[in-house]
């Protein structure tokens, strides 16, 4: 399961918990959440572990961007050094490798920032449903210590 499911779970269990009368506050069974919470815990380095392959797949297509970028390059210098007497050609292979590598390099840019747009997102979920659940928890116990 992921966090999400688990987190929902959670909330089912305060959703359909028994009410005290003539309170706001729930009866819940300590060990089902403890369970999920435990869970949770197990299950949130998997999350991370996603962001961070988002992250290296991003640095991955950098790489392979900036490297596909060079090997045109040099391809286009080749041929720029095979054609030094036609300077109009000269002209043309450079501006087609600097045309190539800024096209490279845009796409690079913009995959990295989508990439870590990706991963903020997620890691925000994360956070705002853990802050909840952490929310839920304390009240609970503060209920708990009121009793």
């Amino acid at each position: 399961m992921d966090i999400f499911v688990l987190l929902e779970k959670m909330e089912d269990i305060i959703d359909e918990a028994g009410k005290l009368p003539l309170t706001n506050k729930v009866i819940i069974e300590k060990e089902d959440l403890l369970e999920i919470i435990s869970e949770i815990r197990l299950k949130l380095p998997e999350e991370i572990n996603r962001a961070n392959w988002v992250a290296k797949e991003r640095q991955r297509i950098l790489t392979e961007a900036q490297t596909e970028a060079d090997s045109l390059l040099e391809r286009a210098k080749r041929q720029q050094d095979g054609l030094l007497s036609d300077t109009e050609i000269m002209k043309m292979a450079k501006d087609r490798a600097n045309e190539i590598l800024a096209i490279a390099e845009n796409k690079a840019y913009e995959i990295k920032v989508n990439s870590l747009n990706y991963s903020d997102e997620l890691l925000a979920k994360i956070q705002e449903r853990l802050a909840g659940l952490l929310d839920v928890i304390e009240e609970n116990r503060r209920e708990l210590r009121n009793i």
